[in-house]
């Protein structure tokens, strides 16, 4: 999915899934969706859309061509009917900025998101009108490069307005039959978090019993996951020698998926219900809640238990 941007359900832009890893261990997180809870940007001093900011590759200023407002929720953009068209450069103008930390290349982050065709004034894409936020590593090259450059430097709780080139964004190409041919993109962009994406140490564990061992490291101070529930989480998979078989740390993005249907192991099924937004957990799987007798690809052999460490970033009911 490399260089699709972060934007239109029908081109099925998904957060990495752990069949996406070189290991055999799709069943661990199998559902490819982004699928993480509503949620609204942080609150902060506003400042204004149309004061700061020129753009990061020549001159030019957003505000010549749209804005928007500081208030929390879905945010409405305005368009300048006097803009002077399609711009030779990416623009980025920040609506609201706080103390929180700023992305740099490589990070994850978390972000709502509205976007619309400067042609037409007509909404593509919000991440808000689906209830969930969009998770994504920023400037290495899985967006398009509007996003890849235009997220760096922004700070965490802070909305950003882009004004976008075709050639930024998806060229003479269009994408769709919303975004023709050509046609220049102006996103709001709400940052909700930086990732920690720093992989976790799993403690010396070598020994497993017949039932699901659960260890909370650290207990959110958000909702408690139920059945039916999507959550979105970074994890790292061991076995009892060390080995690490899997990691969405790795793969530098984490995954969605819904508990209790089926979709992942059953360890993960009961072993993540009741854990808290927020929240790190170790899961020491028997092989029976794993993958049994047949194991799983040349990383797993059969009737092998497995140590997870989970960090739940979002839930979704």
């Amino acid at each position: 999915m490399r260089r699709i941007a972060p934007l239109l359900l029908i081109f099925a832009v998904l957060a990495s899934a752990c069949g996406d890893s070189d290991s055999d261990t799709t069943d661990a997180g199998d559902a490819e969706t982004n699928a993480a809870p509503d949620a609204t940007a942080a609150e902060s001093e506003p400042s204004s859309a149309t004061e700061a900011a020129p753009d990061v590759a020549g001159g030019g200023n957003a505000a010549d061509y749209a804005s928007t407002v500081a208030d929390p929720g879905k945010p409405t953009i305005t368009l300048n009917p006097d803009n002077p068209g399609p711009p030779g450069a990416l623009l980025v103008q920040d609506v609201t900025t706080t103390d929180g930390p700023a992305v740099n290349a490589g990070d994850v982050v978390e972000v709502h998101y509205v976007g619309i065709a400067l042609s037409s004034g007509a909404q593509f894409d919000a991440s808000w009108d689906r209830g969930q936020s969009f998770f994504s590593p920023i400037g290495v090259g899985n967006l398009i490069p509007g996003w890849d450059i235009g997220i760096v430097g922004m700070t965490e709780g802070g909305r950003r307005l882009l004004v976008i080139p075709a050639d930024m964004a998806y060229g003479d190409a269009g994408a769709g039959p919303d975004i023709g041919p050509g046609e220049t993109l102006v996103f709001v962009v709400d940052l909700l978090q930086v990732v920690d994406s720093t992989p976790p140490d799993i403690p010396d564990i070598t020994e497993a019993t017949d039932e699901l061992e659960i260890i909370d490291v650290t207990v959110g101070g958000g909702d408690a996951v139920e059945a039916g529930d999507t959550v979105t989480v970074h994890y790292q998979g061991n076995l009892f020698d060390g080995t690490i078989f899997d990691s969405s740390w790795g793969r530098g993005a984490p995954i969605a998926f819904p508990i209790g249907v089926g979709q992942v192991i059953q360890g993960w099924d009961e072993g993540l219900l009741g854990m808290r937004e927020g929240g790190r957990r170790i899961l020491v799987i028997p092989s029976d809640l794993a993958y049994g007798e047949t194991g799983s690809g040349g990383s797993i052999g059969p009737n092998t238990p497995l140590v997870f460490v989970v960090d739940l970033l979002r839930i979704q009911g």
